[in-house]
């Protein structure tokens, strides 16, 4: 009887991006959905987020998932706390590391959505929902 496990668990690769010789790209290589980068042309994917930090499925988070700011030495990158879709913008180091917030605690009751990005200018363009009031 052939296995199948293999064909089970195929992996994604998803929301890629190119900057300066480097691939950036969220994939579930470590068995949850985190960011990796490699150089262009091939090498071993380097995961850029600690391995407690999951991603959200980037099709569901309405908006980039992460952002690449290369003049900045920064990745912006949208993390919930334990899959609870309030989305906070964070940055990290291009190399990786621990998130920071990217907006100390100015959106903490809110969800926000990284709609707009723009590497040549540094710009962001953010849309945040209130998780406290309510709309009438």
């Amino acid at each position: 009887m052939p296995r199948i496990e293999s064909l089970l668990s195929a992996r994604l690769f998803m929301a890629a991006q190119s900057v300066e010789n480097r691939l950036y790209f969220i994939s579930n290589l470590s068995g949850r959905l985190s960011l990796y980068a490699m150089n262009y042309g091939g090498s071993v994917p380097e995961p850029l987020l600690p391995p407690h930090i999951a991603l959200q499925n980037p099709h569901l988070i309405g908006g980039y998932s992460y952002y690449v700011f290369p003049q900045l030495g920064k990745i912006l990158v949208m993390l919930d706390k334990d899959g609870d879709e309030n989305y906070q913008p964070n940055l990290i180091p291009l190399e990786g590391g621990f998130p920071q917030p990217a907006f100390g605690e100015q959106f903490d009751n809110y969800r926000v959505h990284c709609l707009r990005c723009d590497a040549e200018r540094n710009l962001v363009y953010l849309v945040a929902e209130s998780r406290s009031e309510q709309k009438d």
